[in-house]
């Protein structure tokens, strides 16, 4: 199991040379994992060019240690800037203090906005197919005459950066928010991952706050909060990860890996922010009061699905407005790998985002 590196994507040239060694055999290891698996039951809605997708995701997170991927994936500003450029849009980029910015997604716009926190175990950067798929989400609210301003936290990655710093600069992009003029009402969350796990620990903040943390007060509560896939186990030790091995493109061991990089930085007594699902009962508890809809989404055979159940129902008591729901044979994120290998027939979950994502703004024109 390797060690955080000191630096973000510091690699050794031995480290080096071996992450172009794994990457040699790609195309081989591939094209047995879609001989071997492109037909079985569990991929039978999928295309092979998304089989192809999924198996490549599982080979490079499996084989490359976090500060290869990062050397791979690069920062979250590099693919920010070239999925504009390749898009022909804008960058447009707002500072936030303590190194965070906010990061539009096409044009800036303050009357409805769609805060998006990224996943990737808080090591990763966004993927540029992760950006594709929210243009895409705003483009559909545009044609139902909702505009929508997308923009996407860049926050800070381990190892420069470990909890609670992500929280605050969480916190941060929600003054700025809220000091440009969006109101609470008009403001929906959206995480992935990592991302979702960050969205709880806003919530966790504004119910309990931590010293040393920002306390972030709204005027009122925030419209929505979209947590797709998140991360409340970073032990990896829950039975849908030995269950959904081989499904989803993570496997458990990577997963242990990934855990490793962050909690060692997370005092006990700070547990509940970052592993919600191991939250006392009643951690959040008032969390109606904070935010009016809440939708968490699992994929029914990614590694994580049994512990975001287990947080879901959790927070349901706490939540009238709360659901759950897991799309069938998913996996981790399931409708980004779509974007990525530009699937024509997307999953279920992409037009769920878009309808759920209208219905909430929809609200607040009605009110």
């Amino acid at each position: 199991m390797s060690l955080p590196a000191k630096k973000y994507a510091q690699l050794s040239w031995t480290e080096t040379l071996g992450m172009l060694a794994k990457l040699i055999p790609i195309p081989v290891a591939l094209l047995w994992s879609v001989a071997t698996t492109a037909y079985a039951s569990y991929n039978r809605e999928r295309s092979v060019k998304r089989v192809a997708g999924d198996s490549a995701l599982r080979y490079l997170t499996t084989h490359l240690s976090v500060p290869q991927l990062q050397a791979a994936f690069g920062t979250t500003m590099g693919t920010y800037k070239k999925w504009t450029k390749a898009n022909q849009l804008p960058v447009t980029i707002d500072e936030l203090g303590l190194d965070g910015r906010l990061m539009w997604i096409g044009p800036k716009r303050l009357e409805r906005v769609v805060l998006w926190i990224h996943g990737g175990a808080f090591s990763l950067p966004p993927p540029d197919f992760a950006i594709s798929f929210w243009r895409y989400v705003q483009l559909e609210l545009e044609k139902q005459n909702i505009e929508v301003g997308i923009a996407l936290l860049n926050y800070s990655l381990a190892p420069e950066a470990s909890f609670p710093t992500p929280l605050k600069q969480a916190g941060l992009a929600l003054d700025f928010l809220m000091a440009a003029g969006v109101k609470p009402q008009n403001l929906q969350l959206a995480g992935d991952s990592a991302g979702g796990n960050l969205i709880l620990q806003v919530l966790s903040q504004m119910l309990h706050p931590r010293e040393g943390v920002p306390e972030i007060r709204l005027p009122a509560p925030l419209r929505g909060a979209y947590i797709i896939s998140p991360w409340t186990n970073l032990s990896a030790d829950s039975k849908s990860h030995t269950t959904n091995e081989g499904l989803d493109y993570l496997c458990q061991a990577t997963l242990k890996d990934w855990g490793v990089h962050i909690l060692p930085a997370v005092p006990d007594a700070d547990r509940p922010f970052i592993e919600a699902v191991r939250a006392p009962a009643g951690w959040f508890k008032g969390a109606d009061a904070l935010v009016e809809r809440v939708l968490i989404t699992a994929g029914g055979a990614e590694l994580l699905e049994d512990d975001i159940v287990a947080f879901a129902e959790a927070f349901k008591k706490h939540h009238a407005r709360a659901e759950l729901v897991v799309q069938k044979d998913g996996l981790h994120e399931d409708m980004y790998v779509d974007f990525m290998v530009k699937e024509k027939k997307v999953g279920s979950l992409t037009p769920l985002t878009v309808e759920w994502l209208a219905a909430g703004f929809q609200e607040t024109s009605s009110a």
